[in-house]
């Protein structure tokens, strides 16, 4: 556009030139018409505790101005302009109702800005929304209090607290974690960190402890604020702690770290792909609801979550609850509708793989699947704040592990027994996967057509959750699967209990969790092909029980008929796309800042696209499945 005004202005000279055309006569405003000069702007940004002075900006088109400024009414004096910043030393009054700044410039123009303080305690109520503030911290005799807005353990060395500490809208430290590198440099490039398009949101963190001498005295105090602006649509995760812990090229665990420097050959080298209780960091956890009121807030411990998901920019999470930082559980309604509400370990995900596609793949399609008795993770879309920056999107999820067990079937957590892949033993103890391999090898070398043989499976596997299992896994076209994310569990028991309550009876089920690639392949991918033909190159031992039960003419009617019921009820086009437009709109309004912090998805505009994609790979997939399912399986 720009170059073609540009070649019709040329055109335009050489026209006049080739015409002969007299100039026109030069053309001066008056003096009416000129626009007039603008005045002074003036802002109340923020208070520096470390050396007391009040500062904000200032700035007008009319030559330098002059800032007077005011503590509620009482003229505290001018402040020293620098670069279009003001400042002035300022000691918040324990009384202090508002401060107003006063701008004006050489012709007499003036700006105002003004701030009305509330007056809180540390210890008030709890809740994360709260308008310019005036924060009292607790002070005793013979103790000295010292605090931090950095996310860092106070020490004698940190600010001493001797006036209530300003929490003004944009009083912040600086950005700082937000433009670390969170990958290797010759990442691919899909997968590398990128710098934030602008500085992030920041939240207000204050945390303080109090000293006799160098004695600490009692713990470490922490809390959230979010300052003068409308609540976020989502609910809120603040997590604190030394930066060490996550940025630290020894013991960060966010970083590539010396790890990746000593071997940058190995791609399985660095500080975030590391796992086990030496990789665990203390965190304090606060979650706040959206209307802003906390729902927990305890010390624990965080550790990476995931393998695959970890060399992305954005990292997973899980959360530890343990009596060596505090509580044992995490307490509190997270998901709406589950009656689980205490939580030994958690997940923060950042949607794994799906996070710069759709963020949110695998929280609808597990959604979808709620109303099946499989065991599933509940999900609550939830932004989170590291050290008060913004850290982005994540998921709040349950983790399928011996407390997800107990919690939701009642069963002896220290009975549970959970085995991953071709039957390595995740939880439980030396000889529990001896079960599975019986099961295994009697389905290897029996005929399962034999209505005898077949009832020998049944006793000891739960065959319609393991249809429910295979099922979903295959309708959704999961190609990270079956030879990965695969897990089971049983009860250990001295014998099979038939009768028992679900889950109590020793029978293995199935755990379903990490769709990020569920119908990444299309509509029309052939997923019951991929395990049933022998030449489609997936690991014969992870398709080895479905095989084999398809054997028995009994096991194949009911597949087929329960798959069929889900193609037509679960999966049915209108529940999908509810399911999918109500997740999408709870997070867009939070995507914008999303993409300008992580380029993951790339743009908005990316995201919309990849949702109408995934949108129509939903409608489309019903007539494609019904297709399948009779070129593999017969005419239904």
């Amino acid at each position: 556009m720009r170059l073609r005004l540009l070649a019709s202005f040329f055109l335009g000279l050489l026209v006049l030139a080739g015409s002969g055309c007299e100039p026109a006569p030069e053309r001066r405003l008056t003096e009416a018409e000129l626009p007039p000069p603008s005045g002074p702007r003036v802002t109340i940004d923020g208070h520096e505790p470390d050396t007391n002075r009040l500062f904000g900006t200032v700035a007008s088109d009319a030559g330098p101005s002059r800032v007077q400024v005011f503590e509620d009414g009482r003229f505290l004096g001018h402040a020293d302009i620098d670069s279009g910043r003001w400042s002035l030393p300022w000691w918040p009054g324990r009384r202090a109702l508002g401060l107003e700044v006063v701008a004006r410039d050489r012709q007499g123009s003036e700006a105002r800005a003004r701030v009305d303080f509330q007056h809180l305690t540390f210890d008030a109520r709890p809740g994360l929304y709260q308008p310019e503030t005036l924060l009292a911290l607790p002070t005793a005799p013979g103790v000295r209090t010292y605090f931090t807005r950095d996310g860092s353990t106070p020490t004698p060395a940190s600010s001493r607290y001797t006036a209530p500490i300003a929490l003004l809208a944009r009083s912040t430290p600086p950005v700082r974690w937000s433009f670390i590198p969170t990958t290797k440099p010759d990442a691919e490039e899909v997968l590398r960190w990128v710098a934030p398009l602008e500085a992030p949101p920041q939240v207000a963190v204050v945390r303080y402890r109090q000293y006799a001498g160098a004695e600490p005295v009692g713990p470490v105090r922490t809390r959230t604020f979010v300052i003068g602006r409308a609540p976020y649509t989502l609910p809120v995760l603040s997590l604190v702690t030394d930066a060490a812990n996550f940025f630290d090229p020894a013991t960060g665990i966010y970083v590539p770290g010396l790890l990746a420097e000593a071997r940058p050959e190995d791609p399985f080298a660095a500080n975030y792909l590391q796992n086990g209780k030496e990789w665990e960091r203390p965190v304090h956890v606060e979650w706040f609801e959206t209307a802003g009121q906390r729902v927990f807030a305890q010390d624990a411990g965080v550790r990476i979550h995931g393998t695959g998901s970890a060399v992305m920019p954005q990292k997973s999470l899980r959360l530890y609850a343990k009596e060596d930082y505090g509580p044992k559980t995490f307490v509190g309604p997270v998901f709406p509708g589950s009656p689980v509400t205490e939580f030994t370990r958690m997940i923060v995900r950042t949607s794994g793989q799906d996070q710069g596609v759709t963020k949110l793949r695998d929280c609808v399609l597990q959604g979808l699947l709620a109303e099946t008795r499989l065991a599933l993770q509940a999900c609550r879309p939830t932004l989170v704040f590291l050290n008060g920056e913004y850290w982005g999107l994540h998921e709040l999820r349950e983790r399928l592990d011996e407390y997800y067990l107990a919690s939701h079937y009642g069963v002896d957590r220290k009975k549970a027994v959970i085995l991953e892949g071709s039957g390595t033993l995740d939880v439980g103890e030396e000889g529990d996967e001896q079960p599975y391999q019986e099961l295994i090898d009697y389905v290897a070398t029996h005929d399962l057509a034999v209505p005898e043989h077949s009832a020998w499976v049944r006793a000891r596997m739960d065959v319609e959750d393991f249809i429910e299992y295979q099922v979903a896994q295959l309708y959704l076209g999961n190609t990270d699967w079956p030879e990965n994310n695969v897990k089971y569990w049983r009860l250990r028991t001295k014998k099979l209990e038939p009768d028992a309550p679900l889950g109590h009876d020793g029978r293995w089920r199935w755990l379903v969790y990490d769709l990020d690639f569920a119908l990444a392949a299309g509509p029309d991918q052939d997923s019951l092909g991929r395990v049933l033909d022998a030449q489609s190159g997936v690991g014969a031992w992870s398709t080895l029980l479905l095989r084999g039960l398809l054997q028995s003419p009994e096991f194949k009617a009911r597949f087929v008929e329960r798959f069929l019921w889900h193609t037509e009820h679960t999966f049915a086009e209108e529940r999908v796309t509810a399911a999918l437009d109500a997740a999408a709109e709870a997070l867009a309004l939070e995507m914008p800042d999303q993409v300008a912090r992580w380029s993951q998805p790339a743009s908005v505009e990316a995201w919309r696209a990849n949702l109408e994609s995934f949108r129509e790979t939903l409608r489309q997939r019903p007539a494609f499945m019904r297709q399948l399912l009779e070129q593999h399986l017969g005419p239904q």
